[in-house]
């Protein structure tokens, strides 16, 4: 079975949950994050702790991944659900197609 990871660049967050839609404006102002559900937006916690963090992608990690190293398939990987099997974990999956410019590699 698959595990679902939750990032925010290249941080993995933990325990993903709603926030309301006005909340996670007024706390993350001009920030793209994945929706929770109409009313809400997903957010979670660095898992070596810190502070709340938008979600900003969410994926799909295989249960036996092959561990191959990344590419640009992965880095620029879209999607609704997007699928990694890479050795860093998801880490890096998607990062070049959503141009998190923030994110150092």
């Amino acid at each position: 079975m698959a595990k679902i990871k939750y990032f925010n660049g290249t941080t993995e967050l933990r325990d993903p949950h709603g926030m309301d839609n006005a909340k996670f404006v007024a706390a993350f102002p001009g920030v793209k994050g994945l929706r929770y559900d109409g009313f809400q937006m997903k957010v979670g916690y660095p898992v070596t702790g810190g502070a709340l963090l938008p979600i900003e992608r969410a994926i799909e990690y295989k249960s036996n991944p092959s561990r191959h190293e990344c590419d640009a398939r992965c880095i620029n990987a879209t999607g609704r659900i997007m699928r990694c099997e890479c050795s860093c974990g998801g880490k890096n999956h998607g990062k070049g197609a959503f141009n998190c410019s923030a994110i150092a590699a």
